[in-house]
């Protein structure tokens, strides 16, 4: 059995949060992604690894003059999660609330 593993895209400007969490029928994954718009997520699974990417975009305020301080990241992320067996059987359903995506990955009955 593979363990639970996560990658990092080397290219990316930011890492958004994972929490994984094993069920009886399959299992939850959640990333923090607060201010992705929801048609800007991709989610894909090949053999036993979730790959979720998307991207952060900064919103155009106007009359600014300068940035003063910057500390929120946008960027494209992809992050990989690896988990143990094979779910490309399993369905997939997403949820997209309050900066939070959530990932259902269940058997098939």
């Amino acid at each position: 059995m593979n363990e639970l593993s996560f990658e990092l895209y080397a290219c990316t400007g930011w890492r958004p949060k994972v929490d994984v969490y094993r069920c009886a029928d399959g299992w939850l994954v959640k990333l923090e992604i607060a201010g992705v718009a929801e048609q800007d997520i991709r989610t894909e699974v090949q053999h036993d690894v979730l790959i979720v990417e998307g991207r952060r975009r900064d919103l155009c305020i106007p009359n600014i003059l300068e940035p003063m301080s910057m500390e929120i990241n946008y960027d494209h992320f992809r992050r990989t999660i690896r988990l143990p067996g094979v779910i490309e059987s399993m369905q997939i359903r997403t949820e997209y609330s309050e900066g939070m995506l959530l990932i259902k990955l269940r058997n098939r009955e």
